[in-house]
């Protein structure tokens, strides 16, 4: 804790106002794929390497990220990446398509936007890697702030929480007619 003693003065800090900045792209995307490579894409490795990296940061950076990471999977939250998931995964509850989301994230940059943009493009990893039940991802900057800080990480609404798109129904042909080929490759 010498770094953060020293940061602090020894003491816990708690002037903290809430802010829509998040971090930029660069950043962001550079300390992803850092944990990414040094976790070998091992997805609860990358967890810890995250939150070793998150404690290197200033308590606004560590609320830059999370804006950030939170703007990131709230433009995921589409019904388009639902469906290809619910596919994959055989069933997806809406807590586990967030955390799904936080896996996507953690990817990579190009990995992320291309999934968001074609999800049928999942057909190409393998599902035994996908990550649907871990919801560590999207709460370790918060617990890195509050062991900084000694204080609950400042936040505001910024995250999308309507889901976009059109809607499907799992109950008819919708997610088949969607995803053709994932749906031949792992319905049933």
């Amino acid at each position: 804790m010498g770094f953060l003693s020293n940061f602090f003065g020894g003491k816990k800090h708690s002037n903290f106002t809430p802010t829509s900045d998040t971090m930029s792209d660069e950043l962001f995307w550079k300390l992803i794929n850092l944990t990414y490579n040094k976790s070998k894409g091992d997805f609860e490795t990358q967890q810890q390497v995250l939150n070793q990296e998150l404690s290197k940061l200033r308590p606004i950076e560590i609320i830059h990220f999370d804006n950030k990471f939170r703007k990131l999977r709230g433009d995921a939250y589409t019904w388009n990446l639902w469906a290809a998931i619910f596919i994959i995964n055989g069933g997806c509850s809406d807590d586990s398509f967030m955390d799904f989301r936080g896996w996507v994230i953690a990817q990579g940059k190009e990995f992320y936007y291309r999934t968001v943009s074609d999800p049928g493009s999942l057909i190409d990893v393998d599902a035994e890697r996908i990550e649907v039940d871990w919801e560590g991802m999207g709460y370790i900057p918060a617990a890195v702030f509050k062991e900084i800080t000694g204080v609950e990480i400042p936040s505001v609404q910024i995250e999308n929480v309507e889901i976009i798109g059109e809607e499907w129904d799992e109950d008819n042909d919708d997610l088949k007619t969607r995803y053709p080929l994932l749906w031949a490759k792992y319905a049933n």
